[in-house]
């Protein structure tokens, strides 16, 4: 039985990858094996941004072996931890397949085992993201790796990932006890998850100033590690050749991972099954407004927007972002203008004489649109009303306003903050009014071309089987290519005018040509949302 469980919670995580969602059939083979060489080039990309860490955390080698796999594994620890917390209540607590599940014959004990075994997958992945970069310094510093190191720095993914399980579990029970007692759960985990990430970004932006610390105080540091963080201590001493240490790490992991899967499991039918506490509104009567079909779809999609916890962390963090860099770039002016200069002279190294004055407008036009395309709100919409599609297809509407819902909301989301982001960098660079003008409608056109595409991938590539929001908006290939396809395109456009545009046309110029791309292709993109779009969703 637990081997059938653990079969399907495996199958539900490849779903996006083996399964064409929209037909409900297994995709091609060609398919699968694109798919599955996206998500790698996604996954070492990422990998790729934590070499800098590992890189930063190598000054304290060779001398220091031990510490260095220490801070590299309260690291991957970390990673884990964050990767995995946001997920755990959804795919423990409130997986759209509990209710069927627990009417079989099926002890609560061996479901909540196969539902973690996802979250442990996940761990790992989260975990090899910091060790195996780590891994790759050493290797390549000229450091005299053994191979005992090389092993136990392998196998210590595993056991952080099992690590990072445990904890991430216990912090999604809290979550559960927690949401338990507030009927306004969405607002309480979009804080929670606020503050974390902003933990994890000053921690981030002040790398350098803590690893200075560490240096100066490196004696302190590797007393408080033996003292505070035994399990560490012990990791790094495996990893540098004491396979004793290494067991002794392993088998904490491992102690601690048994024990929490035995406790909760004892509370999983409990908490799985709770009814939550429900805020009672007391009627009152009174007249309602008549609105328009379009003013109440666009209403309908931001209270799910916002009732969505995975929704809101998961798709519209530009927004926040956006936002807290205009207010960065307002108060940081002095050091923005000093790096501008810094970047001049850096351009001037590779590419000759650059007069990088002249081209702020079109820098600001190509930040403003990075930002933009951080936002992929449009991608997922169509998934996420896998469970209502019935009744939109039922009402006197037609599919195009229920597109332009979508959209508008996405617009509304991204838009406003870039505007706000515009009238900071022409405080901070004294803008023209024409680059102002231009750089609005370049990042107006190009979020409307990223709303446009994220319905058309969401109707071409639908995720409808979900069993809990966040795979839906996490999951599939529609997110991925809308979210990683825009990135792309940016930079494509950026690399064609630095190193072949440049002397033969000027900035305005070729914002006008990106404007006028942009335009052509979102209204392309519109007339197929109008016709065979319609078509696709009467299919789904």
């Amino acid at each position: 039985m637990l081997k059938a469980l653990l079969k399907k919670e495996f199958m539900a995580l490849t779903a996006g990858i083996t399964t064409d969602r929209r037909k409900g059939t297994k995709r091609s083979k060609g398919g699968i094996i694109g798919l599955s060489l996206l998500f790698v080039f996604c996954y070492i990309s990422l990998g790729a941004a934590f070499l800098g860490f590992s890189t930063a955390f190598s000054v304290i080698l060779p001398d220091r072996l031990w510490l260095y796999m220490s801070m590299v594994g309260l690291m991957a620890l970390a990673i884990s931890i964050i990767g995995s917390v946001f997920m755990t209540y959804s795919m423990l607590y409130k997986a759209k397949d509990n209710e069927l599940l627990l009417a079989l014959p099926i002890p609560p004990g061996k479901l909540f085992l196969s539902k973690i075994s996802s979250l442990y997958i996940m761990s790992v992945l989260f975990s090899a993201l910091a060790i195996i970069p780590a891994m790759i310094i050493l290797w390549t510093s000229g450091f005299p790796v053994s191979a005992v190191t090389s092993v136990f720095g392998i196998l210590s993914i595993f056991f952080i990932a099992l690590m990072g399980t445990a904890l991430a579990c216990i912090l999604g029970w809290l979550v559960a006890l927690v949401v338990g007692l507030f009927p306004k759960k969405s607002a309480l985990t979009v804080i929670t998850t606020l503050v974390l990430l902003g933990a994890y970004y000053v921690f981030y932006f002040r790398i350098n100033t803590i690893l200075n610390n560490m240096l100066a105080n490196i004696d302190v540091i590797e007393g408080s590690v033996s003292a505070y963080i035994y399990p560490f201590y012990k990791m790094g001493v495996g990893c540098a050749g004491d396979a004793v240490s290494f067991l002794i790490f392993a088998l904490i992991c491992v102690a601690l991972f048994a024990v929490v899967c035995y406790v909760l499991s004892r509370t999983f039918l409990k908490i799985a099954t709770r009814t939550e506490k429900v805020r009672s509104v007391e009627y009152k009567e009174k007249k309602v407004a008549a609105q328009s079909v379009p003013k109440a779809l666009l209403k309908k999609e931001f209270k799910h927007f916002t009732n969505s916890p995975a929704y809101m962390l998961n798709c519209s963090m530009g927004t926040l972002f956006i936002v807290v860099a205009a207010v960065a770039m307002i108060i940081k002016r002095a050091d923005i203008l000093m790096l501008l200069e810094m970047l001049k002279y850096q351009l001037g190294g590779v590419l000759g004489a650059f007069p990088i004055e002249g081209y702020v407008t079109l820098l600001v036009g190509a930040v403003l649109c990075f930002f933009s395309a951080t936002n992929d709100i449009s991608a997922p919409s169509i998934a996420l009303d896998a469970k209502t599609l019935w009744l939109s297809k039922s009402l006197p509407i037609e599919p195009v306003q229920i597109f332009g819902a979508k959209r508008n909301m996405h617009l509304i989301l991204t838009i406003i903050p870039c505007l706000i982001f515009l009238a900071a960098s022409a405080w901070v660079f004294k803008l023209g009014t024409m680059s102002i003008f231009y750089c609005a409608v370049l990042v107006i056109l190009f979020t409307y071309f990223c709303a446009n595409l994220g319905l058309t991938l969401g109707l071409r590539f639908p995720n409808l089987n979900w069993t809990n929001e966040t795979m839906a908006v996490k999951q599939g290939a529609a997110v991925v290519l809308a979210l990683f396809g825009s990135w792309v395109i940016i930079l494509a456009i950026a690399a064609l005018y630095i190193f072949v545009l440049r002397k033969t046309m000027a900035p305005e110029t070729y914002m006008r040509i990106l404007i006028a791309l942009f335009l052509v292709a979102s209204l392309g993109l519109n007339a197929w949302l109008m016709n065979a779009g319609k078509k696709r969703f009467a299919e789904l």
